[in-house]
């Protein structure tokens, strides 16, 4: 068997231009179930001074925090049902305190949520201030549980 000399890269130019390939969650069921009984019922913006004095001001609305920063907004409304209104859309597009949320959120999501920093921070696995919910919590595994199969 004849050996050549191996010629090869140690380096890949990506170019000006790359972005790297994320998953996209569904934002109807974002803006109806995630938002309002995940992100707003856990305070995750504003803190939660009741369970943690010092937490107000000091969390997701914050600029201090460097991941998922979150603006302050009304609840997107779906009419009790999991698609956003026509009033409720109006709120949800480009540019919107909604939009921005939904994407920050996404970022921190996987589909295998279990592994996403949107589960494992604030049960305490990873680097947090403090544990927001237990691990336990049957109501929030099914939410982030159904967001990712979506």
């Amino acid at each position: 068997m004849i050996a050549g000399p191996l010629v090869g890269c140690t380096t890949i130019d990506p170019g000006n231009d790359y972005s790297l390939a994320t998953d996209t969650f569904d934002a109807n069921y974002y803006y109806c179930h995630v938002e309002p009984e995940f992100i707003f019922q856990q305070n995750c913006g504003p803190g939660d001074p009741s369970a943690f004095p010092s937490d107000t001001g000091s969390c997701h609305y914050s600029a201090a925090v460097s991941g998922m920063n979150l603006l302050s907004h009304p609840a997107i409304d779906c009419g009790g049902g999991d698609t956003p209104t026509i009033a409720g859309l109006a709120n949800t597009g480009s540019g919107s305190a909604a939009a921005s949320n939904y994407a920050a959120v996404s970022f921190e999501m996987n589909r295998d949520y279990t592994m996403a920093p949107l589960w494992l921070r604030p049960t305490g696995q990873i680097a947090h201030p403090r544990m927001i919910f237990p691990a336990s919590d049957t109501a929030v595994s099914q939410l982030l549980s159904t967001w990712a199969s979506k």
